[in-house]
């Protein structure tokens, strides 16, 4: 009888999650809206039974890993359509800024006719050069559906407040001149404890709960009183200095930043993805494009992509590519490429190509290390991590390929900046001692680089990567995961970070977090008309001239490391991996 009563128990625990499950899913389905004509107000949160049918046994995705075949005017492969959202507003200010340049320009070209010295005072006017900065990052912020964590807890909902919600008044300790052995600065964020928001229970699905104060220190507890203030203390991590500035004007850690690239942001079992979206719209991201929700019941993947993008500049475009399953965990997972076309230029010409960038942003098969004991630092070197997991890195090989076609496809018919930033899980350092390029490293620029798919003229060679980040550290590749600190003897080094890095990667120092620049190689034809698309590089060109002649270029020296340290919490970042940021200058 007590086994008859488990079982009865069992099935209506499955039954509710399958319940609460739907309804989360299809609360905020919204893959096929038409971005030009649909407002995040305009989408209805409900859905009937039938659709909820009909989205499960849809037929809009039969797979990935299809070979890119037929014309480069048309291509045929199967694909998601990712969500995105663009604000009405936005685009009507937008569209009424680009009609009045338009006015003001058939206004000085008549002006121009009538008065020759005008003409060259207008000329003179155009040809000065306004630079404006752009700050981007990418960022595998490690928020895994609930349930998955590498340790006992990894505080999702706290790491979620802590970088983007308006009410905590950021601080960070800037510490200028100083970092790591490895070059990783030395900065710790801090936050107001005392506003900081009760976490229900059921966090994945409620809100977390401001003006209700709880103890910081125990996370999930009743809620308390306010702890007295106290001094800010540095825990021990690069430095130990506790001069702590206000971030100004930015109203949270991650409003910092213009264009942020995520991964591992999953909306699968709960509304985090959400809630993270909705905080960053309050503070000028207007607009996203995240990867989609998988067919459930026609595949075997559980949880979407966990990618996302959000903007503070118009996203014109975007599209996903599903990569080749993926193997042990990744399986699960509907592993791809989020592709957006960004204006950075807001304010000009929709025809001109180089007043947008293509930004590509992807989490690619990992490569899981032998199982250890947790007591015994990582000391493997990348050859070995691949004997050991081939399986993984023959995917990963694949995934490559089908990230250069689905990036080509994107990106050959114009003269737009094209740019890869994300979690490419390939280890850019020879070994944890040695941070000059590895095999894989080499192996996957060769792979992004040239084409066996095309028949183009220029031979096999169709982009010329620049990593943005390496170039910046004088060719050697700090480490994204897994860092290490000495003790105080300075003989010893031990895990940086314990509490949310899995115990396999521990002291590991991967560098698996990129940003890459892709200058075109090739010529191409477009209705009949030879174009040759090769560009010079940003970087190269800004040497010989006061400025380069691309409209979005790379500030030389700003790629760094964004460790996001953060005191006076149980973790001492806020995810598993550092974050890399850059500016890209807008010269126009």
């Amino acid at each position: 009888m007590k086994f008859i009563s488990y079982k009865l128990i069992y099935c209506f625990i499955a039954i509710f999650s399958l319940i609460l499950y739907l309804t989360i899913t299809f609360n905020h389905l919204n893959t096929n809206i038409d971005y030009h004509k649909t407002s995040s107000s305009d989408i209805s949160p409900y859905y009937s039974f039938t659709s909820i049918i009909d989205y499960l046994f849809s037929s809009r995705v039969e797979g990935g890993g299809n070979k890119i075949e037929g014309s480069k005017e048309d291509i045929n492969r199967n694909n998601y359509s990712s969500n995105i959202i663009v604000k009405k507003e936005e685009r009507e200010l937008v569209k009424e800024e680009e009609e009045k340049n338009n006015n003001n320009n058939n206004n000085n070209n008549n002006n121009n006719n009538n008065n020759n010295n005008s003409k060259n005072n207008n000329n003179n006017n155009n040809n000065k050069i306004m630079t404006k900065t752009i700050k981007l990052l990418t960022y595998n912020v490690f928020i895994r559906p609930p349930g998955i964590k590498n340790n006992e807890n990894d505080w999702k909902d706290e790491r979620i407040e802590c970088l983007i919600s308006d009410s905590l008044s950021p601080h960070i300790n800037h510490n200028k001149g100083t970092k790591s052995a490895q070059g990783i600065p030395n900065t710790v964020y801090s936050v107001d404890k005392t506003s900081f928001p009760y976490i229900p229970y059921f966090s994945p699905w409620k809100y977390p709960v401001y003006g209700k104060l709880m103890e910081v220190t125990g996370m999930n507890k009743k809620a308390k009183s306010p702890p007295s203030p106290s001094p800010l203390k540095q825990q021990n991590l690069h430095n130990n200095s506790s001069d702590y500035q206000s971030i100004t004007p930015s109203k949270s850690i991650l409003a910092q930043y213009d264009i942020i690239c995520l991964q591992e942001l999953f909306s699968a079992f709960s509304y985090r993805q959400r809630r993270f979206i909705e905080k960053a719209e309050k503070q000028g991201f207007q607009y996203y494009a995240t990867s989609p929700s998988p067919p459930y019941l026609r595949s075997t993947f559980l949880v979407d992509g966990g990618l996302a993008v959000i903007s503070k500049y118009p996203i014109v475009a975007s599209d996903y590519f599903l990569y080749e399953q993926g193997v042990d965990s990744d399986m699960l997972s509907s592993k791809g490429v989020l592709y957006t076309k960004i204006k950075v230029v807001p304010s000009g010409s929709s025809s001109d190509d180089e007043n947008f960038i293509h930004l590509f942003t992807t989490h690619m098969q990992a490569s899981y290390a032998p199982k250890s004991d947790g007591t015994k630092t990582v000391k493997a070197s990348a050859t070995q991590d691949q004997a050991s997991n081939y399986k993984n890195d023959n995917i990963r090989l694949i995934q490559l390929n089908q990230l250069r076609e689905f990036i080509f496809e994107k990106t050959f018919k114009d003269r737009s900046q094209i740019i890869l930033a994300g979690d490419l899980n390939v280890n850019g350092r020879v070994s944890k001692d040695d941070p000059k390029d590895g095999e894989s490293y080499l192996q996957m620029l060769e792979l992004l680089s040239n084409t066996d798919q095309r028949d183009l003229p220029t031979g096999k060679k169709i982009f010329t990567i620049q990593d943005l980040l390496r170039d910046d550290f004088n060719g050697q590749h700090p480490p994204t995961v897994g860092d290490v600190k000495f003790l105080k003897d300075k003989k010893q080094e031990i895990p940086l970070e314990t509490t949310l890095t899995n115990p396999n990667d521990f002291g590991c120092m991967k560098r698996l977090d990129y940003i890459l620049l892709f200058n075109r190689e090739f010529e191409t034809s477009i209705d009949g008309v030879e174009v040759n698309f090769k560009i010079p590089s940003p970087t190269q060109d800004s040497k010989h001239s006061g400025h380069s002649s691309s409209v979005v270029t790379p500030l030389k020296g700003s790629t760094k490391v964004d460790p996001f340290f953060i005191q006076g919490f149980p973790f001492t970042q806020l995810s598993d991996h550092y974050g890399v940021s850059t500016i890209l200058q807008i010269n126009k």
